[in-house]
């Protein structure tokens, strides 16, 4: 079995949850590629695909929406699951639903799952328009994002692929 993971990811930390998704799903047995959403010619060869983008101002990020409908039809003939990062808080964890735009692009490319986690922002690596925005809006840096709880999703994940695989359904 082999799952794409694709990911959209503005400074970096995203791309950091992608990875831990990818290693926890490997250790169950199936074959993981990462991949930039721009980067993919073909879902051909992928018996799964797990979607993530990084959260800004609730939404997810121009790439990772140019690929759900790009792929959109296509997506719904194998399982997907997708994941957003961003919440700079620990609102992920309370709140437990994605922004609108994510839940919304979940159900069009008939995601199993949207899961929510915390995001990372550290004030090194923004531009100076960027921190001032932070600072505006009482947003402060700092890394909110739940190792375990990706872990966990993760293993979900790949429980579930592996039941999907299974020829007894």
């Amino acid at each position: 079995m082999k799952a794409l993971i694709t990911v959209a990811s503005k400074h970096g930390s995203t791309v950091e949850v992608a990875r831990a998704i990818a290693g926890q799903i490997a250790q169950h047995g199936i074959e993981t590629v990462l991949l930039a959403p721009e980067k993919i010619t073909t879902l051909e060869g992928f018996d799964a695909v797990v979607v993530g983008s990084g959260i800004y101002s609730n939404k997810v990020l121009p790439a990772m929406a140019a690929f759900c409908y790009r792929w959109g039809e296509q997506l719904p003939a194998r399982p997907v699951y997708m994941f957003c990062s961003g919440p700079l808080d620990s609102s992920a964890a309370a709140a437990g639903q994605s922004p609108y735009e994510a839940r919304h692009l979940g159900k069009r490319i008939g995601a199993r799952s949207v899961k929510l986690f915390g995001g990372c922002m550290e004030l090194s690596g923004l531009r100076p328009v960027e921190r001032a925005l932070m600072r505006m809006s009482g947003v402060k840096a700092g890394d909110y994002r739940d190792w375990d709880g990706v872990r966990r999703w993760a293993d979900w994940v790949a429980d579930d692929l592996l039941a999907w695989r299974s020829p007894d359904r």
